[in-house]
């Protein structure tokens, strides 16, 4: 008598995100797009929040954001960011706040769930033309269950930031992406703004304002200082969870100071001079020097000259 067995396969789902930039080097200054899709199954996940953690070349935190597949959810939050505001030390809202100043920055939030989480509540702080200035920890620990929690920060605005208005953004992650931590709630944000020492305003014309992603992908969007940015890799964390399932993707992009070519970090009349010693030589000329084949075609001349000019007065940090 012959005994037929059946065995049933099950298919394992499998969850997915992806995270590219749309350039792998970028000159300071210019505008870095970080995009990626969720699928679960290979199929598009909409409406799904991702937590995504820039870092820049030194492993320190450049920004950290959440956004969504798609349009954005409402729905309940375990742990959740209630608001973020411009303060003074004693958590009263202000509107400005002089650079070079102390400035201080009050966070609110609740631990809506029965027991206790454990969270890292995040500031990140762009300028008015959304270039990040600013991204740190202020709150790690335990949120206590049915809570809510707040706290005071205080933040050194740059004596050379850009006056106008600015944008905060706070938000509560399980730990930082960097370390698989997932993001609780939506970010808050709320706009102030930083005046010179005379208390004049300047407007930058507000955040960058970006289309809302396709389903089932995101889209982060941001400029580069042209001065004092950090140069070398910055390395991105993206991480998300969707039906009990975690994942995770890392990938990096790089800032150049272009026109720097003897590489001291800063485009000035050095290398303005430099270029003209090597001015008209091609590979293998006594005088040729690769540095200032600034387009990389073969050949120093005015092409490079004028990436140079164009750059004249960029800087960075090696």
């Amino acid at each position: 008598m012959a005994i037929l067995i059946s065995l049933m396969a099950y298919a394992t789902s499998t969850l997915t995100i992806t995270a590219t930039t749309d350039k792998q080097t970028y000159n300071v200054g210019e505008t870095v797009k970080i995009s990626g899709n969720l699928t679960l199954n290979g199929a598009l996940v909409p409406n799904a929040l991702v937590a995504i953690q820039v870092d820049d070349p030194k492993g320190g935190l450049y920004t950290i954001r959440t956004c969504f597949t798609g349009p954005p959810s409402v729905g309940n939050s375990t742990v959740e960011v209630l608001q973020v505001y411009l303060s003074d030390e004693m958590g009263n809202p202000r509107s400005s706040v002089s650079r070079g100043q102390l400035a201080y920055f009050t966070i609110i939030w609740r631990n809506n769930d029965n027991v206790s989480h454990e969270a890292s509540i995040t500031l990140s702080l762009y300028y008015g033309n959304a270039v990040p200035f600013l991204a740190f920890v202020p709150f790690t620990g335990e949120v206590r269950a049915n809570k809510t929690q707040n706290m005071t920060a205080p933040v050194p605005i740059p004596t050379d930031a850009s006056v106008g208005d600015a944008t905060v953004y706070a938000a509560a992650f399980t730990s930082l992406p960097k370390y698989g931590g997932l993001a609780y709630c939506p970010e808050k944000s709320s706009i102030f703004t930083i005046t010179a020492s005379s208390g004049t305003t300047f407007p930058t014309g507000g955040p960058l304002v970006t289309s809302e992603s396709a389903e089932g992908t995101y889209d982060l969007i941001f400029n580069l200082l042209r001065t004092g940015v950090k140069l070398g890799n910055y390395a991105i964390y993206a991480t998300c969870q969707h039906q009990g399932q975690q994942t995770s993707a890392t990938t990096t992009f790089k800032v150049i100071l272009v026109g720097d070519v003897n590489i001291d970090g800063v485009v000035d009349m050095k290398d303005v001079t430099t270029i003209l010693r090597a001015y008209g030589t091609t590979p293998g000329d006594p005088k040729w020097n690769s540095n200032c084949d600034v387009n990389g075609d073969g050949i120093v001349d005015m092409k490079d000259l004028t990436i140079v000019l164009r750059n004249y007065g960029n800087n960075g940090t090696y």
